[in-house]
């Protein structure tokens, strides 16, 4: 039986994997990405350790910050990922741009 080859192993070099360590560190990474990062890690040991220290230091910053964002913040961020920007052109190279905002109010009662 003939082993297929997996392309999420294939192998990256130690500027892409630091390039992408922080979307591993942040897990932002798709499973190919991850597994790429992952394989790369397990026999490099400066790119592991650069991603440990990563890990470390935003555990150590998540620990640390204490602040609260201001009030408003949260609902301000929502409208604007709500909000929807499409900017076509027409065969004529006229431009149109269309905006839509859905906006969802919870009833504080």
């Amino acid at each position: 039986m003939t082993r297929q080859h997996d392309p999420r192993l294939d192998q990256i070099d130690c500027e892409a994997a630091r390039r992408d360590l922080s979307l591993l560190v942040d897990l932002e990474c798709d499973d190919a990405c991850r597994s790429r990062l992952e394989h790369h890690l397990a026999g490099c040991p400066p790119c592991r350790e650069l991603f440990l220290s990563e890990r470390r230091l935003k555990a150590k910053l998540s620990r640390s910050c204490c602040e609260k964002a201001p009030s408003g913040l949260r609902e301000r961020l929502m409208v604007e990922i709500r909000r929807t920007t499409v900017t076509t052109t027409d065969s004529d190279g006229t431009t149109v741009v269309h905006r839509t905002t859905t906006v969802h109010r919870r009833d504080p009662h």
